[in-house]
Parts: structure tokens; C-alpha cells; sequence
């Protein structure tokens, strides 16, 4: 079974994702979902993105990272949105890493990739999301010789995995655990 560090979203550690990662942890996974936000949880995607510009992405990339120490290196890195872009970053650093898991959110690599499997899921219209980004990140971690699978759910939005949010597709995330099971099952 994998060690799983999965970082929340702008909205902070709401309900929906200790839920998904007691989803996780039912699979028999030992998962952490630490708090970068300091207990601040919002409802609305704009208060979200407000504290995320007030506090700064690199302070608050700087307190995720920390979660990171007493991590065993073939931890799996994941996380929704705000969270998926840390770990996609922290992921690229981490060759040991026995995936990436990158919910709501992909970047374009920094340089070369290092061989850890990406799993993306998202749906098909996010505006987060250019594809172009996608198209990137695949070439890279394929190049790597590491698996790249971009899972995507019809339809249009961006917080899936989170039913308190407009949002939410209870299906869609019923997917998402089927297939990360897959991945981190082998």
C-alpha cells in the first residue's frame, strides 16, 4: 500500500477532501492531508483565490513543502487544483516518488521529467486547464519512460471531487478513486 500526501485546493481543507482521502485510506492507504491554509476554508472559488494572493503562492507553497519531512521518498504526491499544482512541483524534485496524482490541475513541466507516473483527472472543459499544458506535461513524462494517463470526465467545471461545490459529480469522483486504486494497486 502507498503513502499518500494530498494537498487541498484555494478553498482550503474542506469536508470533501478528508473525505476522499478516507476513501483512500479504506483501500488501505495511509494518507495525509495536511492544512496549508492555516484553518481558513471558503466557500466560493473568488474567497478561495483572494486569501491565496494575499498570503502568496510561495509562502503557501513553502508551508505545503514542509509537509514533506518525514515523507518516505516513494510517497505519492497528489492533490486538487491549488494543491495539485504544489505537488505536480514538489513531484518533479522527488525522483523516489511512486506517482503524481493531479486533481483539477496540470502545469507545464519545468525541464525534463524524472520518471514518476502522472495520473490527471479533470473534466473536459476546466477553465484552469489549457491543453496545450496537458499535451506538455504528457510528452515529458512519457519521454521520461514513466506511464501518463489524463483521465477526463464529460462535462464542464472544474471541482469535481467536491460535492459541497457546484461542481461536485459524486460519479465522476467514484471514477477518479477507481482509477487512482488502479494506479497505486498496479
Amino acid at each position: 500500500m502507498a503513502h499518500v500526501l494530498l494537498l487541498h485546493s484555494a478553498l482550503g481543507l474542506r469536508p470533501a477532501v478528508h473525505e476522499f482521502a478516507a476513501d483512500l485510506r479504506d483501500l488501505g492507504h495511509t494518507v495525509e492531508t495536511p492544512d496549508y491554509y492555516d484553518g481558513h476554508v471558503f466557500d466560493s472559488e473568488r474567497d478561495g483565490i483572494a486569501y491565496r494572493d494575499e498570503v502568496g503562492v510561495p509562502t503557501l507553497m513553502k508551508r505545503a513543502k514542509g509537509y514533506l519531512d518525514g515523507l518516505p521518498e516513494d510517497a505519492v504526491l497528489g492533490g486538487f487544483s491549488l494543491g495539485a499544482f504544489f505537488a505536480q512541483a514538489f513531484a518533479a524534485k522527488r525522483p523516489d516518488a511512486r506517482a503524481t496524482l493531479l486533481l483539477h490541475s496540470v502545469a507545464p513541466p519545468q525541464g525534463e521529467w524524472n520518471g514518476v507516473p502522472v495520473q490527471v483527472h479533470r473534466y473536459a472543459e476546466d477553465h484552469w486547464i489549457d491543453e496545450p499544458d496537458v499535451a506538455a506535461l504528457r510528452d515529458a513524462v512519457e519521454a521520461s519512460g514513466a506511464s501518463f494517463e489524463d483521465i477526463v470526465v464529460p462535462g464542464r467545471g472544474h471541482l469535481f471531487t467536491d460535492a459541497g461545490t457546484p461542481d461536485g459529480d459524486a460519479d465522476a469522483t467514484r471514477t477518479s478513486l477507481e482509477r487512482i486504486a488502479a494506479l497505486l494497486n498496479g
